[in-house]
């Protein structure tokens, strides 16, 4: 009987020896498990336009950052030449949440700047920002963007001579086109913003002279008037008049854009 008592302790002891071990092992494996999980994931590296552009924001020393706790970040229009953010907030009144615009921003990837247009869309404020983000994200691919393309760029520069226009009250600049039509050479204003504001043009040249009522962004009116190789724009801001100016001469056209203020 003593030998049955000593052979029975002796099992006992083992099978709580080995106990410890099978739920030991598994929960260090899980701890490691857990813990090279969150190694990988980097919040960092996933980022949508809207959010790197949130980022870009948030670095720079736009001033309404200093007057609001929490901004929020709309894309209103995307192209290779310029994305119009508008910044707000978030109000809540009697239960009910309203937006308040704050700022609008212009960031331009052709050179990578920042703009300020909330007080004067024709004479913005350039911003400072964190230049590293710029590096971190391919904001090009995120926002589907063109590619920088070098070989490209110098075919563009080949085929476009611009010269800036200066004059009292007034800036802009004049190009010269090679091989375009007055079509196609309006669609580029609209595609890649080469005016402020180009986001109310219209999309397709009206038939004949045409006039549009706006009433957003400072903008009274737009006033078209065509004629067989000339095409003439008028924006009509509450603080002054922004003219485009499209003129077919053979397979060329002139382009002059001029920004007048009050």
């Amino acid at each position: 009987m003593k030998f049955i008592l000593i052979i029975f302790f002796t099992l006992l002891v083992l099978s709580c020896q080995k106990t410890p071990d099978k739920t030991e092992i598994p929960n260090a494996v899980k701890k490691i498990e857990n813990f090279d999980t969150k190694n990988d994931v980097n919040e960092e590296s996933v980022v949508d336009c809207e959010g790197f552009f949130k980022k870009i924001t948030r670095s720079s020393n736009l001033a309404a950052l200093k007057n609001y706790q929490d901004i929020f970040i709309r894309i209103e229009n995307v192209s290779d030449s310029k994305v119009v953010l508008e910044i707000y907030v978030k109000n809540s009144q009697g239960g009910r949440i309203t937006e308040n615009t704050v700022a609008w921003l212009h960031f331009l990837p052709g050179e990578e700047r920042l703009l300020d247009i909330t007080a004067d869309p024709q004479d913005p404020v350039e911003l400072s920002f964190d230049e590293n983000i710029l590096k971190k994200y391919n904001y090009r691919k995120i926002c589907g963007l063109t590619e920088k393309d070098s070989q490209t760029e110098t075919a563009l520069k080949s085929s476009i001579e611009c010269q800036e226009i200066k004059g009292v009250m007034m800036k802009g600049e004049e190009c010269l086109i090679r091989n375009i039509s007055l079509e196609d050479a309006y669609d580029e204003i609209i595609k890649k913003s080469l005016v402020t504001d180009a986001e109310f043009l219209l999309k397709k040249l009206p038939a004949g002279n045409y006039s549009q009522k706006i009433g957003k962004k400072g903008i009274v009116e737009i006033t078209y008037r065509l004629s067989q190789n000339k095409i003439d724009i008028e924006m009509l801001y509450e603080g002054g008049i922004t003219e485009i100016h499209l003129m077919k001469k053979d397979q060329n056209v002139k382009r002059r854009i001029i920004y007048n203020f009050d």
